[in-house]
C-alpha cells in the first residue's frame, strides 16, 4: 500500500478541510423535521433577485457552450457601477477562489501573510496551501489591532489581509485609522480588503477602499467583494477583485480559463444592473438588528455591535453553550458555534433573518433558558 503522506505536499500534510455551516438538508435528515431556520452561514433572507432568476433562465438554453473566460460583460457592469477601469477588475468563483489567486500570486516558499486572531478561517488554510507562514495579530475590543498587525510585518512579509466588516466578530476598522496604517506599511506588501459583507455597512467611518487606492497609488492595494450575502446569490460563487492593472495581469496567469460560469455571470450583471434587491435587504438587516439588540438584552445575551448580517453573540456562562446550540437545532435553528475561531463554546454566530426567523429565535431561547439548568460543579442538566 501506497504511503500518501510521502507525495502530498508538505505545507498540506496536516491540514484541515474548512467545514462549513451544517446545511438544512442535513438537520432534516437528522431529526425529521422542516421550517428550519439556518441562521449560520450569513445567507440572505430576502433571497436571490427576481432579476437574478430571469437571467438565468435566459441563459440555459446556452450551457453547452463555454462561457466567456474574460467575463467581458460582468466586468463591464462592475467597472460602470464603481466607476473604475475595465482592467482593475478580475472576477472569481467568489471572493474565496480571488483570496487562494492572491496567496499563489505573491507568496513563494516561506513568505508570511498576516492578518487577526478570530478572524475568517480562510486566510490560515489558503496561506498554508500556498506554501506561506499565517501569523495572527491579537484582537483589541473585537476588532483588527492595526498597530499589532504592523508590528508583525519582517522582511518576509508578502501580504496583509483585512476582513472589513470582519467575520466573525462583525466590526471594522475605521477610515482615519486605515490611513494611518497605510502610511507606514512598506510599498512592497500587497494589501487586501476583504469586504464580503460591506453591502450592510452603516458606519460613517468605514473606509472606501476603492478611493483609498487612487490615493495611495504606490500600495498595492486589493478590493475583493462578493455576490453571496447582499445579492443573495451565495449558492453561484460570484465575486470581484479591484486593483491595480498590473496586479490583475498577474492574477489573469494564476486564475482558470473558464472560472466564473456562465449563470453566474448573467446573475452578476443582473444584479449590478438592478440594485433594488440589495436596498432591500439592507433595510431589513438594519431594521431586524435593532430588534434583536433589544431582545438578545432582555434575554441577558451580550452581544457584538455589528456591521455585517450576522450578530456574534455570547451566552452566559452559567449555561453550557453546547447544549444551547443543539438545543436549538431541534427547535430547528441552526447558528455557527465559534469554537474554531478560537472562543469559547458560550459564543455563536447568528445570522439576522427575517422578522419571522428572527422571532423563531428568540422565543426559543427564552424556552431553552427557562428549561435549561445552570451549570453546576462543572456540568449542566436539563430540568
Amino acid at each position: 500500500m501506497f504511503n500518501i503522506r510521502k507525495i502530498v505536499k508538505e505545507t498540506i500534510i496536516d491540514g484541515v478541510p474548512y467545514k462549513p455551516g451544517k446545511p438544512i438538508e442535513e438537520l432534516e435528515r437528522e431529526l425529521g423535521i422542516n421550517d428550519i431556520a439556518k441562521l449560520a452561514s450569513n445567507e440572505n433572507p430576502c433571497g436571490t433577485p427576481e432579476s437574478a432568476k430571469k437571467a438565468i433562465i435566459e441563459t440555459i438554453d446556452k450551457l453547452y457552450l463555454y462561457p466567456d473566460g474574460e467575463s467581458f460583460l460582468f466586468k463591464s457592469a462592475i467597472a460602470k457601477h464603481h466607476s473604475v477601469d475595465y482592467n482593475t477588475i478580475i472576477t472569481g468563483n467568489a471572493t474565496d477562489e480571488l483570496l487562494q489567486i492572491a496567496m499563489i500570486t505573491f507568496l513563494n516558499q516561506g513568505d508570511n501573510v498576516i492578518s487577526s486572531e478570530h478572524s475568517f478561517l480562510r486566510y490560515g488554510q489558503m496561506t498554508k496551501i500556498a506554501g506561506g507562514i499565517y501569523k495572527q495579530a491579537p484582537m483589541k475590543n473585537m476588532r483588527y489591532d492595526l498597530d499589532a498587525i504592523y508590528k508583525l510585518i519582517d522582511d518576509k512579509t508578502k501580504l496583509i489581509v483585512i476582513a472589513n466588516p470582519n467575520n466573525p466578530t462583525g466590526t471594522i476598522v475605521y477610515d482615519k485609522e486605515v490611513r494611518n496604517f497605510l502610511d507606514k506599511v512598506p510599498e512592497n506588501i500587497a494589501i487586501i480588503f476583504d469586504e464580503a459583507y460591506e453591502g450592510f455597512v452603516e458606519s460613517e467611518e468605514y473606509p472606501d477602499s476603492l478611493k483609498l487606492q487612487k490615493e495611495y497609488p504606490n500600495k498595492p492595494i486589493i478590493t475583493m467583494r462578493t455576490f453571496s450575502k447582499l445579492y443573495g446569490l451565495a449558492g453561484l460563487r460570484v465575486g470581484y477583485a479591484i486593483a491595480n492593472p498590473e496586479i490583475i495581469k498577474y492574477f489573469n496567469i494564476v486564475r482558470g480559463p473558464f472560472n466564473i460560469n456562465m449563470l453566474a455571470q448573467a446573475a452578476g450583471i443582473a444584479c449590478v444592473n438592478n440594485t433594488d434587491h440589495a436596498k432591500k435587504s439592507k433595510e431589513l438587516c438594519v431594521t431586524e438588528k435593532k430588534y434583536l439588540y433589544q431582545e438578545y438584552k432582555r434575554l441577558g445575551v451580550e452581544v457584538t455591535p455589528t456591521e455585517a448580517n450576522f450578530i456574534l453573540v455570547k451566552i452566559d456562562d452559567k449555561y453550557d453553550g453546547q447544549k444551547i446550540v443543539d438545543s436549538l437545532l431541534r427547535a430547528g435553528i441552526i447558528v455557527r458555534p465559534m469554537g474554531a475561531w478560537g472562543f469559547n463554546d458560550n459564543y455563536m454566530r447568528i445570522t439576522i433573518g427575517t422578522h419571522e426567523q428572527n422571532v423563531k429565535l428568540i422565543n426559543a431561547l427564552e424556552k431553552i433558558f427557562e428549561k435549561t439548568a445552570p451549570k453546576t460543579n462543572g456540568a449542566s442538566s436539563h430540568a
